[in-house]
């Protein structure tokens, strides 16, 4: 790294002329468990929050947290710390070899909720800038929050979910009017699926990434499907995730579709 680090969970470890330009107040609608989950990972940037972050590039993580390029060139980067015994943690960004923010956060959990209180510090901000930068920031968390928090809320309403409540099969109907109304969402025993149409043929696929439970409800390019919150990509004839090369995970098994050889007919998905 250009900068020197030290995993800091101190304030101003690099001994600059910081001013707290701003502070951001939240109760978000997920638990403790999925904040704290969502802090660690940093992959989603990138994806989930493409519009402030255009590259992440992992360079150093540990049980103290972890470090990433921020820009391809490798002029920029962040560092984010944990301090699990205070219940906070501090995002660092570098340009260079300067640092242009500390951010602390404090994470309390309210039930199965979570407050946030942010504090933002800059170097050398003058009193008459110092509205408009603090106003920049709050505007930067608002919207960072608002796409984190609704990923939270999706993963836990999957964690949550009973799938053993739907049946092993559907008869979705005659033939001609499923294909007129893909793509077409079931609910099995096994999961959630979406059936819609590839090069003239019927496929069904998982909608639901076995990363950690995004969506999968992209449009299908190359044979493939893209989540959303992190960028993992299927291949949606195998299940193999090919994006990143070192993933382990796969698409669950997909169910059979079934066309009935009636004069007018039907089609069915399940695993019977």
């Amino acid at each position: 790294m250009t900068a020197k680090q030290s995993h800091a969970i101190s304030e101003n470890p690099n001994n600059l002329n910081l001013v707290e330009v701003a502070t951001y107040q939240r109760r978000i609608r997920a638990s403790q468990e999925r904040v704290w989950e969502n802090v660690m990972d940093w992959e989603h940037l990138p994806h989930l929050h493409d519009s402030n972050f255009q590259y992440a590039e992992l360079d150093e993580a540990g049980d103290w947290g972890w470090r990433i390029w921020s820009a391809q060139d490798r002029h920029s980067h962040v560092e984010l710390c944990y301090d699990l015994p205070k219940g906070r943690y501090v995002a660092r960004s570098y340009q260079g070899k300067n640092q242009v923010s500390e951010i602390w956060t404090l994470v309390t959990p309210v039930l199965d909720e979570t407050d946030i209180e942010v504090r933002f510090l800059v170097p050398d901000v003058t009193k008459d800038n110092q509205l408009s930068v603090g106003k920049f920031f709050r505007d930067l968390y608002s919207t960072l929050w608002d796409e984190d928090e609704a990923m939270m809320i999706e993963r836990q309403v999957r964690l949550d979910s009973q799938s053993n409540r739907h049946p092993l099969e559907i008869d979705l109907g005659f033939e001609d009017e499923v294909m007129a109304t893909l793509p077409l969402y079931v609910e099995l025993k096994s999961g959630r699926y979406r059936i819609i149409s590839v090069d003239g043929q019927l496929k069904a696929h998982s909608t639901i990434c076995p990363h950690i439970l995004g969506p999968l409800d992209s449009e299908v390019i190359d044979n493939k499907l893209t989540c959303p919150w992190h960028g993992y990509q299927f291949d949606i004839n195998s299940g193999e995730c090919v994006l990143p090369a070192n993933a382990t995970c796969r698409l669950s098994k997909a169910p059979k579709i079934t066309i009935s050889d009636h004069d007018r007919p039907r089609i069915k998905v399940g695993f019977n």
